[in-house]
């Protein structure tokens, strides 16, 4: 006889437990984002699909104007994050459709495999799948057809681009310095764009390459930092109302499409290779330089380009390879090298590259005694000086409130040049409204073959000052101000960076404040420019490619042997030593030295100062 259960069966069946879902939307543009209706349709219908499902939705993760082809989006990566959390708090996903999440089959097959390791499934509003074998097949298959739309669609938009920029039409994007965006033509209901001189900026244009060919009258042809440093003195201002860079000046001097032909697109996508042949789209554009000016320019810049720093002093393990010099010559950096006591320890150390070369050497009036300098001493030392003296708030603050005042300084020059403009609009205004008085008045006869010509020209000529001066109110500078959060964010991030960080994060820091590191006989001085503190506070991004040779260039007499970086050490003044060492002169800004320790010889096999 079997035993009975005599527990109530009603007590065992608990109650069931409703699911979690999160739900996901996105549009691929702007312009859908920015309409609002896509996106509210989807999550209205996400929400009417969990309500159905008795689904309890915990989150609606949004995407605005993100390309469905990567999985590399931010709300897509928080969600998925929220599903592996470890909590198995969410039972599904749920997407209006596949084409939503994904739009590369591959990631979507990824995608399924990894949340359900976590106990999620995924859900589509318009598309009904199951579980099984089956459902897989019909999953993987829409994915498939996703995916070739998405190539589809892409391959048109880029054949409708390409047949705009055959036909002179602009395709959009960032409309390069001196010339601006005009209404073309109306095809359909697409108005069409063509570019136009921009008769401001296309002064400014002109000007670059007068300077780089001819120089300003008082000296011989300019080079990069010599232009800028002459339009920022002259009040001329770039697009967006700075100052110009050397960067921005580079990008004037090399950009062939001022020569009256433009290239579309000349870097294909997927090699990464310059376009040749017919695969290359030209087409015309207003001239704001002849080709022969072009031509010469490029010749003399090439002619004029100093040497590009190499990349082993970025990626070296040592904390301040390319920053650490001698001082006997601003030129002869710093090599690291190693050396073994009797003892079998390993020791690193900063030498002298021209000692490596020629042993005790003379340069000028200096003589290197083929120094070398511990490694961990100088980078000790170099980095505790500037956590105590330089990276603190009050510091920081005392500097910025220098630059400022320089800035507001430069800015009266630009302020001067408005006021010129000003004049000169009301002069023209004034000639003309005298001519026409004249010819009111009968003192004129207006059969003179030259009168339309004459009104033409200063019609013309008050025209293109009035724009000048918009353009020059338009990009005045906006006051500065001196953030103490910021300030305080920074050097505390910075100070604990580089006590704390890894080598590569210290030696970004570094980078970012510290021009040079002078190593003199018992002295190590520390070099660097106030500007670099205001862009480092200021948290302006880095571009991606760094011109070196661009922007060190100081193509002045006696500068073009080295790069910016040596012209600035040439500038710097070293404590005179004992045995008549003669060092470079002052900068003015971050400048520190920091005095070493004697040590004993004794102590060690690797010599020290």
């Amino acid at each position: 006889m079997s035993r009975k259960n005599l527990t109530d069966p009603t007590s065992r069946v608990e109650e069931k437990k409703q699911k979690t879902a999160v739900g996901y939307i996105r549009v691929s543009t702007p312009e859908q984002a920015a309409n609002e209706l896509s996106l509210a349709t989807q999550e209205e219908q996400l929400r009417a699909r969990c309500e159905r499902d008795n689904l309890k939705l915990l989150h609606v993760y949004r995407e605005e104007g993100e390309s469905g082809k990567t999985t590399r989006r931010t709300a897509f990566e928080a969600m998925i994050a929220r599903v592996m959390d470890g909590s198995r708090s969410v039972d599904y996903v749920v997407v209006y459709s596949l084409s939503r999440g994904f739009r590369n089959s591959l990631d979507q097959e990824l995608c399924v495999q990894t949340i359900r390791k976590h106990g999620t499934g995924l859900l589509s509003v318009v598309e009904s799948f199951s579980h099984d074998a089956s459902g897989k097949i019909i999953r993987q298959f829409i994915g498939i057809v996703n995916e070739y739309q998405s190539a589809e669609i892409s391959r048109n938009t880029i054949r409708t681009m390409d047949e705009n920029a055959n036909r002179g039409y602009s395709n959009g994007g960032i409309i390069p310095f001196g010339y601006k965006s005009v209404d073309a033509e109306l095809i359909g209901k697409k108005q069409k764009k063509r570019l136009a001189i921009e008769p401001a900026e296309a002064e400014i244009v002109r000007k670059c390459y007068e300077l780089a060919r001819k120089g300003d009258g008082a000296s011989g042809p300019l080079g990069t930092k010599k232009i800028a440093m002459w339009l920022n003195a002259k009040g001329f201002r770039s697009r967006a109302g700075n100052q110009f860079g050397t960067g921005t000046v580079h990008e004037i001097l090399t950009r062939s499409a001022y020569t009256g032909t433009r290239e579309y697109n000349p870097i294909d996508p997927e090699t990464g290779q310059r376009k040749t042949g017919k695969n290359l789209i030209t087409y015309d554009v207003p001239e704001i330089i002849d080709q022969q000016t072009f031509s010469d320019v490029q010749a003399l810049m090439v002619s004029r380009a100093p040497a590009i720093r190499g990349p082993r002093l970025d990626s070296g393990p040592s904390l301040l390879g390319g920053l650490i010099r001698c001082d006997c010559n601003p030129s002869h950096a710093l090599t690291t090298a190693t050396g073994t006591s009797r003892t079998g320890t390993t020791y690193t150390y900063y030498k002298c590259i021209q000692s490596t070369k020629q042993g005790r050497h003379r340069a000028g009036d200096a003589v290197c005694c083929n120094r070398r300098v511990p490694r961990p001493t100088a980078d000790k030392l170099v980095t505790e000086a500037l956590v105590d003296r330089l990276l603190t708030p009050e510091r920081v603050t005392a500097i910025l409130s220098g630059i400022l005042q320089r800035q507001t300084e430069r800015q009266a020059s630009a302020n001067n040049r408005m006021i010129e403009l000003a004049r000169d609009a009301a002069e023209a205004e004034a000639r003309l409204n005298r001519l026409y008085k004249a010819i009111e008045d009968g003192v004129i006869d207006t059969s003179e073959p030259t009168l339309k010509g004459r009104i033409d020209s200063l019609r013309e000529s008050r025209d293109r000052t009035k724009e000048a001066l918009d353009y020059a109110r338009r990009s005045a500078a906006v006051p500065a101000t001196i953030d103490p959060a910021a300030i305080e964010e920074f050097t505390r991030l910075a100070r604990d960076r580089l006590l704390n960080g890894e080598t590569a994060a210290r030696k970004a820091y570094l980078g970012a404040v510290v021009d040079a590191v002078i190593v003199g006989e018992g002295v190590i001085r520390i070099v660097g420019s106030n500007d670099n503190l205001t862009a480092a506070v200021g948290g302006k991004p880095k571009p991606k490619k760094v011109r070196n040779s661009v922007q060190e260039w100081c193509p002045w007499p006696g500068s073009n042997q080295h790069s910016l970086r040596n012209s600035i050490l040439s500038r710097a003044r070293l404590p005179i030593p004992p045995q008549g060492h003669r060092g470079p002169k002052p900068r003015s800004g971050a400048d520190h030295s920091v005095q070493l320790r004697p040590v004993n010889r004794r102590e060690g096999a690797i010599p020290h100062f």
